[in-house]
């Protein structure tokens, strides 16, 4: 890649290295690129046009233009002709084959700031060299819907973080259960939680809702045995 004496994010503590995380329900490249272009084009003009769509679709590889004029490239013609890009990027939809290529792309590039869409890959299923890259990554908004199992049953949940200002790092990630019809409060969290740790949030809520449960039962019945 040109530019080989610009460091990126090794050499420097200005950029910031970012991710969010929307439910769709399309995940192929053009529901990816569809859904960047809708997230930059709500932000003021001058912030979004600092912005460059860099589609890890294996069918992008050329320039385009999405509506509100921000480029669109592939994460491979990145690579394959050593584009510089020095402003802010919005990469959509990176698989975990091809985390090593997102880890090319930002060594040297020089932007404020870099924000992953819908990242396919996770920390916990990477390889130890790669999984310091990805905790480099602050959350700012995820919403992941989920459904645990608790003793053999399944539980519907969410988990959920959104930074509306500030630093990231103190946004706490909340777990919610399903109760009912509604999504209820059952967890949170500084660190984003493992599988372990919704596992261990929603048996504590199942718990407690059925000792609950089970008072209130017996409750009731002590007052209808005296009438």
């Amino acid at each position: 890649m040109k530019g080989a004496g610009k460091k990126g994010f090794a050499g420097t503590t200005s950029c910031r290295k970012l991710s969010v995380d929307v439910p769709v329900l399309e995940s192929g490249p053009e529901a990816m690129q569809q859904l960047a272009q809708d997230i930059l084009v709500a932000l003021p003009k001058p912030l979004r046009q600092q912005f460059t769509v860099v589609s890890c679709g294996e069918s992008s590889s050329s320039i385009s233009s999405g509506s509100g004029g921000v480029p669109v490239l592939g994460l491979q013609q990145c690579l394959a002709d050593g584009r510089d890009l020095d402003g802010c990027l919005l990469i959509t939809g990176p698989t975990s084959g091809q985390l090593d290529s997102v880890m090319r792309l930002l060594a040297y590039w020089r932007g404020p700031a870099a924000i992953l869409l819908n990242a396919e890959w996770s920390a916990e299923q990477a390889p130890m060299e790669q999984v310091a890259f990805i905790k480099s990554f602050e959350t700012i908004y995820c919403f992941l819907p989920l459904m645990v199992k608790v003793l053999f049953i399944g539980h519907e949940g969410a988990v959920f973080k959104w930074c509306a200002g500030g630093n990231p790092a103190s946004t706490p990630w909340r777990i919610f259960g399903m109760e009912g019809k509604q999504m209820q409060a059952i967890g949170r969290m500084q660190q984003r939680p493992t599988q372990e740790d919704l596992e261990a949030a929603f048996y504590n809520a199942f718990a407690v809702n059925n000792q609950v449960s089970r008072a209130t039962k017996f409750v009731t019945g002590i007052f209808k045995k005296k009438k």
